[in-house]
């Protein structure tokens, strides 16, 4: 019985898990919900991949989009990336997108209509959704990440039916 008390503190002291220590930094970037409008999907033909877009430049023309892209440091950037699609005919996706720290100028959903990147007299891109705060529902609003700063409800509207205006 004497040993009873050094046991439990024992048990005690070897069951803290560090609930006071300061939480891990969370990883740079942004997360939210693009939404599709319902029944607004063009034809499978015409999609070739659809990618959410985040960009240190604005306005935007389709030599910039490619020179971002290839830039060092990069300007701009794909989700998920150059080489996947977001998926095709659902209702909504959430998505985590990892970033660099700082200030995005552009942030949509471009689909990309033409699979010849290279050929810059064709267009390749057109945007069908971006991200405006609720202060800004006439142009994109800028989105600002810092070290170890991830901002949560970036929550992008997409209608294939009626896009926003193009900027390139």
């Amino acid at each position: 019985m004497r040993f009873f008390p050094l046991i439990m503190v024992c048990v005690v002291l070897l069951s803290c898990d560090g609930g006071l220590a300061p939480l891990p930094p969370a990883e740079p970037g942004f997360s939210g919900t693009i939404t599709f409008a319902p029944g607004s999907w063009p034809s499978a033909d015409s999609l070739v991949n659809l990618y959410l877009v985040a960009s240190k430049i604005y306005p935007l023309d389709s030599a910039k989009v490619l020179n971002g892209l290839f830039s060092v440091p990069p300007e701009i950037f794909l989700y998920p990336d150059l080489t996947k699609s977001l998926p095709f005919f659902v209702d909504s996706i959430s998505y985590s997108f990892p970033l660099p720290p700082g200030t995005y100028k552009y942030v949509g959903v471009i689909q990309q209509v033409s699979s010849d990147l290279l050929n810059l007299g064709v267009r390749v891109f057109r945007v069908v959704g971006y991200y405006d705060d609720a202060s800004n529902r006439i142009s994109p609003s800028n989105i600002i990440i810092n070290d170890n700063n991830h901002v949560n409800n970036i929550n992008i509207r997409v209608d294939f039916r009626h896009p926003p205006p193009q900027p390139f």
